[in-house]
């Protein structure tokens, strides 16, 4: 088996090595890409970008993810690797700068007591998932990671993922508004499309100000609507409930509690941090510390190929 590392990929890259690079997919992923489609993403790439800069590299679920910004933040590319070496995911996209960006009026820390990686997380679609859909635009997904991997066993089982059944904290003081339970889990791989938030709850810290939290294991609710919230407390337990394929933490804060058409806010920690894509955070009382932390605080739009997420190996 041929071993591809980061500096192999991107010379590909930046070389319009189409032919390499579409023979090294997976079958799968040809089936759903075209050589062509690829020849014109990676020439209309490389007439912008300039020099490129490993980011992150990520190996989760034996899984390799690189991602790369060039020097001027003018692009970005992502690509994923399985465990045989093949690239199942491809993405390179042009980064546009946006400034006056809204940022949340309270300080906040994260919904969960324990470390976790931000999977999603941060200021362009490279780098966040949420990023095009504007109700969840600044959005974060935190999981629980153990030894490179976010399950213990067999992955088809909820209760082997690291992340279920932790407890959810108040990210900050509020007022609970609404509360959404009774959603079964998924088995893991599978969505619920119909239910995408699954279980929630959202609360009202202030004046259009309020936070939602989604994928909730259904009842285990430890409060109810109407009940005020101190920071750090209990409300629930992480499930995978909703449009989720494993379970994890997604976390949001917004100017409507109508989850329908709230526009999200740029979340203000209460140190001031930023966290992003490959972050590790830790609530610590009343802040968050974050190892390896990047800011690349810029927008992205355009051109993509297609991205294949896959949690599970």
């Amino acid at each position: 088996m041929e071993i591809i590392n980061a500096q192999k990929i991107i010379n590909k890259i930046e070389q319009n090595d189409a032919r390499w690079l579409y023979d090294h997919f997976s079958e799968s992923f040809q089936d759903i890409s075209s050589f062509e489609e690829l020849e014109k993403l990676l020439n209309r790439y490389n007439t912008l970008r300039s020099e490129n800069v490993l980011f992150r590299h990520l190996n989760i679920n034996r899984h390799d993810e690189y991602i790369w910004f060039d020097n001027k933040m003018a692009t970005g590319a992502s690509v994923t690797l399985n465990k045989y070496q093949e690239i199942i995911g491809m993405s390179l996209l042009p980064i546009s700068h946006k400034h006056n960006v809204k940022q949340s009026k309270y300080q906040y820390t994260i919904p969960i007591k324990t470390s976790c990686l931000v999977y999603w997380g941060g200021d362009n679609e490279l780098i966040n998932f949420h990023y095009r859909f504007k109700q969840q635009r600044h959005a974060l997904d935190l999981v629980k990671i153990k030894d490179g991997y976010t399950y213990k066993g067999n992955s088809n089982e909820c209760a082997n993922y690291y992340s279920y059944g932790l407890p959810i904290v108040a990210p900050a003081n509020g007022v609970v508004e609404a509360i959404v339970d009774g959603i079964p889990d998924n088995t893991p791989g599978d969505i619920n499309t119909v239910h995408p938030e699954g279980n929630y709850i959202i609360i009202k810290h202030a004046r259009n100000e309020y936070s939602m939290i989604a994928h909730i294991k259904a009842n285990s609710f430890k409060i109810e609507k109407g009940d005020t919230l101190l920071r750090g407390q209990h409300i629930a337990n992480v499930g995978n409930s909703g449009n989720t394929p494993e379970p994890h933490i997604h976390f949001q804060v917004m100017k409507d509690k109508n989850i329908q058409v709230a526009q999200t806010l740029k979340i203000q920690f209460q140190n001031v941090t930023a966290p992003v894509k490959g972050d590790i955070v830790t609530y610590t009382g009343d802040q968050i510390m974050v190892n390896e932390k990047r800011e690349p605080s810029k927008l992205t739009k355009g051109i993509r190929s297609n991205i294949t997420h896959l949690f599970k190996s």
